[in-house]
């Protein structure tokens, strides 16, 4: 059930009146992701008594999670450490890892020695792995069986385990803990009760190594539609799983994450951030932007004798380089998606790399001959048409060539593909929009001069 202007107004009047059993009771029954609009509608007093409304009937950390990461660590700091404590004893250890990970080192560290010995040793199991490894974001609850089990054990292993919740897969290991097989749970209620768990269960299971990004797990279930992957050590030995809604969150904020990077910005900036963060996160990227903006616009000083002599040029300088900078960032925008995806697993980089170019040839033809069919009829001179649209042309198809190929550079450098790629391009594509156009013009100086231009 979702929340309405007119239960948004009587919780205010609870929390003011400090009713917070009554607001307990009225939000029971309200989804957590509805919850949220909550904390955007309260003062930072209000959301406290909020939150101690939420822990009433368990729903402060579910709550949590679905809010905006940005919100989450002022609201962190708020509650005390005895109902934070009680609110990450009931969560998932994965989930509740990803909360203390936004508090200051000291003060997780004295939250996890107040939690229950069960719960404190999952956490400190997934601070050993790197942030944003597969081991960091991993849950502690599946459920496994043991390879000399027969299908009826098996069964009654699971009813003795109802804490587990969302099972898709059980996992089969042997007395080390080696991963070795893995049934899913029709499959094992369908079976035979004295059948044994190794003959039934599937030998080859797909894992993934702890220490292995979190993305490369999300991939792989991606790939082949699975619901949870286990995550392994180099020995094999099972230590956790991911499970598909947290691939589903990995995906979320790895597009996020490049959508930043393309434009040169952190994905700390948010629309409610400070003021002073956004400036200290954008400002480097915009000196690099304007010493490479300086640099191209060396090129037009380089050719100010022609520009004066033909000012008509100057008209279609940023037009072209608008056009040609447009084209460039589509194909790195593609290509930097693709690699993000694995899609060069199915097909060599050199050919997606020739479409965007012909594409970007394509485009350019057309752009092209309308740009000189619009300077020719203006000034009445058909060598101007020539000019814009030859350069046109040839500027977007090695805009568009710039564009895929400097992604696979960045990788071959081991450098992000996505992070500031685009302030590169953008140099790039104005030193060959007004270099080509300026180029060409000075070339065709004799004609145009001498038709008026």
């Amino acid at each position: 059930m979702a929340l309405n202007p007119t239960q948004i107004k009587m919780i205010k009047k609870f929390l003011h009146s400090g009713a917070e059993g009554d607001i307990a009771r009225m939000i029971e029954k309200i989804h957590p992701t509805d919850l949220t609009i909550l904390f955007s509608e309260l003062a930072p007093g209000d959301t406290k008594r909020l939150l101690y409304s939420l822990l009433l009937v368990a729903k402060a950390g579910k709550t949590l999670l679905e809010l905006p990461e940005f919100m989450i660590p002022d609201i962190l700091e708020s509650i005390e450490n005895d109902k934070l404590t009680s609110m990450l004893s009931r969560m998932e250890s994965d989930d509740a890892f990803f909360l203390l990970e936004k508090l200051p080192e000291s003060r997780w560290k004295e939250i996890i020695d107040l939690l229950p010995e069960n719960q404190k040793s999952k956490l400190e199991k997934l601070l050993i792995y790197p942030k944003n490894s597969a081991g960091s974001v991993m849950t502690s609850n599946y459920l496994v069986v043991h390879i000399d089990m027969t299908v009826e054990q098996a069964i009654e292993s699971l009813r003795n385990k109802p804490e587990i919740e969302g099972i898709f897969y059980i996992y089969v290991i042997n007395d080390e803990g080696h991963l070795l097989g893995v049934q899913s749970l029709r499959g094992l209620v369908m079976s035979k009760p004295g059948a044994k768990i190794c003959d039934i269960m599937g030998q080859e299971v797909t894992s993934v190594f702890a220490d292995e990004p979190a993305t490369h797990a999300a991939h792989i279930v991606e790939r082949y539609n699975l619901l949870a992957i286990p995550v392994v050590t180099r020995t094999r030995e099972l230590v956790g799983v991911i499970t598909v809604d947290d691939v589903i969150d990995i995906v979320k904020e790895e597009a996020e994450e490049d959508i930043y990077n393309l434009a040169g910005l952190s994905g700390q900036d948010r629309a409610l951030t400070p003021i002073v963060i956004k400036i200290t996160k954008r400002l480097p990227w915009m000196i690099m932007n304007l010493f490479t903006a300086a640099l191209a616009a060396t090129v037009v000083g380089f050719f100010q004798g022609s520009i004066k002599n033909m000012v008509v040029l100057a008209v279609f300088l940023p037009i072209i380089s608008n056009i040609v900078g447009n084209g460039a960032i589509q194909s790195l925008t593609v290509m930097v998606r693709a690699m993000a995806t694995d899609e060069f697993s199915f097909i060599k980089g050199y050919k997606a790399v020739f479409k965007e170019t012909m594409s970007g040839a394509m485009i350019g033809i057309i752009c092209g001959l309308l740009m000189g069919l619009a300077g020719a009829f203006w000034k009445q001179n058909w060598y101007l048409g020539f000019v814009l649209s030859t350069s046109t042309i040839l500027a977007l198809i090695l805009g568009s060539f710039i564009g895929a190929a400097i992604p696979f550079l960045f990788r071959r450098l081991k450098l992000d593909p996505a992070v500031g790629t685009s302030v590169i391009i953008t140099m790039f594509t104005d030193f060959i929009s007004f270099g080509l156009l300026l180029e060409i013009a000075t070339l065709m100086m004799t004609y145009l001069e001498g038709h008026g231009v």
